[in-house]
């Protein structure tokens, strides 16, 4: 079976000039993520395609935590700085970092698990990982969505092309690319 998704191209996606779009690809490969782990948790137990779970155990690895680092390290930090009076944008904000907290420890447990089946092993418990997988991608989707359409649009609005700059520049580190 060909993976229909851009998953192959998730590490190697290049850093965007403006970072805001980087963020938003980055969330559009994240539904693709979505989505390959609810085809995985729609074939359970028997008819799993290895080739997928191994490249959704790398993007829960390693893409997941450095979208994360982006947006704590670098974009949080800089809507902070332009609303720092705002309640509701502090509150968001603090949802969101707590949701990261909690998928990075979920994508952990998950990646783990899809390891173990891209080696060719069968799942203990089925049911158990069918219904861990899709709590997972509901919630993550909830998550981007959210994201999306409050964070990246006042983001959008807010931030200047100085800013812009700077998170480019945390980005560039976090992916050891020079600027």
């Amino acid at each position: 079976m060909t993976n229909p998704h851009p998953l192959r191209e998730y590490r190697l996606s290049r850093l965007e000039r403006d970072p805001l779009d980087t963020l938003e690809q980055d969330h559009a490969r994240q539904l693709s993520l979505c989505d390959i782990l609810e085809q995985i948790a729609d074939s359970l137990p028997a008819d799993m395609d290895h080739s997928l779970c191994r490249q959704a155990a790398s993007a829960l690895r390693h893409d997941l935590p450095l979208h994360h680092q982006d947006e704590e390290q670098g974009l949080f930090p800089l809507l902070r700085r332009h609303a720092p009076q705002s309640e509701r944008l502090a509150a968001i904000m603090a949802q969101l970092s707590s949701e990261h907290a909690t998928d990075q420890g979920f994508a952990e447990e998950l990646s783990e698990q899809l390891e173990s089946l891209a080696r060719g092993h069968s799942p203990s418990n089925p049911e158990a990982l069918g219904y861990m997988l899709r709590g997972f991608f509901e919630s993550y989707r909830r998550h981007i969505h959210w994201e999306n359409k409050i964070l990246l649009l006042v983001a959008r609005q807010t931030l200047t092309e100085a800013d812009l700059d700077e998170l480019y520049r945390c980005m560039a580190k976090h992916r050891q690319i020079k600027t």
